[in-house]
């Protein structure tokens, strides 16, 4: 060995630019230092970044309203989602900052997506076009989401304005089926027309029944959402007609549909 060359300041050396180079090459990716073009926006809570893989990612901390679809019907204020989430992101760079999960089920990424450091999740809340939605163990922003979301619900944006006015996308008709033959449409969107016969409430849910055919649902997480308007699920839906919009669940052999907002349970009679 040459003289000058002590093998254990050679060895820390070594040990700190591997560790520099792990630390640049990972640290940004794991804490959420990854940057892209957003491609495409797909809907309120969805984009495609342009990675050279086309991957989809799924804003975390929040929930838009369904967009209409070839095969879906679509919920209230989609479009107005969609479209201020284009507004916000197409064409941009935006940071991803990750949470516990990575991926969900389908293989999106899931992210908080940020463009010049403001929330596009927070900004979709604030305006009335999403609600907050915490998925164990993704919680990192929960404070900050449900003050945005607060904040449009004082001054009524979007879904949260005057239940009256709101309407449900054109073409949602086409989507409209036989309540007797709900069960054949497990896992798909569509559009329930018929009377609310019978109200059940527990700690578990509120349970609306359509013609006894088919349970409307909605947890004890989402009443706060009807209590806003002013409702009482089982009291205010009883004995009317009503027009549901979501997906089929089967339940011990019962279809039902899942509603977390009042604009996808109308009343029409």
């Amino acid at each position: 060995m040459k003289p000058g060359k002590d093998p254990v300041v050679v060895l820390v050396f070594i040990a700190l630019a591997v560790g520099f180079y792990l630390y640049n090459t990972y640290s940004g990716k794991e804490a959420g230092g990854e940057e892209f073009r957003v491609a495409e926006v797909i809907d309120g809570d969805t984009i495609a970044i342009d990675d050279g893989k086309g991957t989809i990612v799924r804003y975390l901390g929040i929930d838009t309203p369904e967009s209409a679809r070839q095969d879906s019907p679509g919920d209230p204020y989609s479009a107005e989602a969609a479209e201020f989430n284009r507004n916000l992101v197409v064409g941009k760079r935006v940071r991803l900052e990750f949470d516990s999960e990575k991926y969900d089920v389908y293989g999106r990424l899931l992210a908080y997506v940020f463009v010049n450091d403001v929330s596009v999740s927070g900004e979709l809340l604030r305006q009335g076009f999403a609600t907050p939605l915490f998925i164990d163990p993704n919680r990192k922003y929960r404070e900050q989401f449900t003050s945005a979301s607060e904040e449009a619900m004082k001054a009524k944006r979007g879904i949260w304005g005057d239940l009256d006015s709101i309407v449900t996308p054109d073409g949602n008709g086409a989507f409209v089926i036989d309540i007797d033959n709900a069960r054949l449409h497990e896992g798909k969107r569509v559009v329930v027309r018929g009377e609310i016969t019978r109200a059940k409430e527990s700690d578990k849910a509120v349970v609306l029944s359509i013609d006894g055919k088919l349970d409307v649902v909605i947890f004890p997480d989402d009443l706060e959402n009807f209590r806003f308007f002013g409702i009482d699920p089982a009291s205010y839906y009883k004995g009317r007609a009503v027009e549901v919009t979501g997906r089929v669940k089967m339940h011990k052999g019962t279809p039902g549909i899942i509603v977390n907002h009042p604009m996808l349970i109308r009343r029409t009679g």
